[in-house]
């Protein structure tokens, strides 16, 4: 194991339908303290057909060290290494014909960080972007100006108004970046729901995934 790219080898876990059979992706990013295999957990609830599912596992069940607030460089090597991560395994999908626009990035928690931060640090149309219960990384002062366009990527950020780990504000802001990123951004602020999910964050995912899957089929 690199200290310099401490995720790298890890095992990526898969899901749903084998690659070269699905009509779009899924890559599943988890919390702290959490498993990709609980990630995968979440697609039997989603119950879309083919959807392959790609389930990255962070070394030590957490992607960095530092709360997502902390100045950036407290939360190195493992921050750049986790980010690597989720572009080789779309890089996987992408190399079985499933692009980034078939590809769904979906995150809780930690993973929700991760997946947000990727996207508007890697900004192109993708089939979706979900971030539940997290927002962009970075301290309370960070300047969020990356540029580029997400090509009206549907996005979905939900999360609790009493989350003990990630502040709403985070999340708003993390909807202003998207959205001047050209994201289509629909954010839903959930009261006293917690550091969870509900149902109402599944039939979202579930549409959204269908639609990349219709698009695909047409």
């Amino acid at each position: 194991m690199s200290t310099d790219a401490p995720h790298q080898d890890q095992p990526v876990h898969t899901g749903g339908a084998p690659l070269s059979d699905a009509q779009a992706a899924l890559v599943l990013l988890h919390g702290r303290g959490a498993s990709a295999q609980g990630m995968l957990r979440l697609v039997d609830a989603l119950d879309v057909p083919d959807v392959a599912c790609l389930a990255p596992q962070a070394r030590m069940r957490s992607w960095y060290p530092q709360s997502f607030m902390a100045p950036r460089t407290e939360n190195e090597t493992e921050l750049s290494s986790a980010l690597d991560t989720v572009g080789t395994v779309l890089d996987r999908a992408e190399d079985a014909g499933l692009g980034p626009e078939r590809t769904v990035l979906l995150g809780f928690s930690q993973g929700a960080c991760l997946a947000t931060t990727y996207a508007a640090q890697n900004p192109r149309r993708y089939g979706g972007v979900v971030g539940l219960s997290g927002g962009l990384i970075g301290p309370e002062d960070a300047s969020f100006d990356d540029n580029g366009s997400l090509d009206g990527t549907p996005a979905f950020l939900g999360c609790s108004d009493e989350d003990p780990y990630i502040p709403e504000s985070r999340v708003r802001e993390t909807d202003d970046v998207l959205r001047a990123l050209n994201a289509n951004v629909t954010t839903r602020i959930y009261e006293g729901m917690g550091h969870t999910t509900n149902d109402d964050e599944l039939q979202r995912i579930q549409a959204l995934l269908h639609r990349c899957v219709d698009a695909r089929a047409a």
